[in-house]
């Protein structure tokens, strides 16, 4: 555990509560840049993650660097034209 550094949960967020544990995958450069970002603010990297989520959840910011939400694809869509044209209960 580095020291110094804070854990700060969200309101009303304990280690008791119930949780679960995803992974994201970025690069080693990424990593190294936002461990550093964090301990500079004298955080964990989980901590200001758990802000970003809550912020984003409660509506107090969007998300950032999305427009449409969805996942952005790294090709372009041969379907993304036809996608929404169909209505469901109407056409399917």
């Amino acid at each position: 555990m580095l020291s110094g550094l804070s854990v700060l949960y969200p309101a009303g967020t304990t280690m008791a509560n119930k949780t679960r544990l995803f992974n994201i995958r970025i690069t080693e450069d990424k990593h190294a840049r936002f461990k550093k970002f964090a301990e500079k603010q004298k955080m964990t990297m989980g901590a200001i993650l758990h802000h970003y989520i809550d912020a984003i959840l409660n509506e107090d910011m969007e998300v950032l660097g999305s427009d449409s939400g969805r996942k952005q694809a790294k090709y372009d869509d041969p379907l993304d034209g036809i996608r929404d044209q169909y209505e469901s209960g109407k056409d399917f």
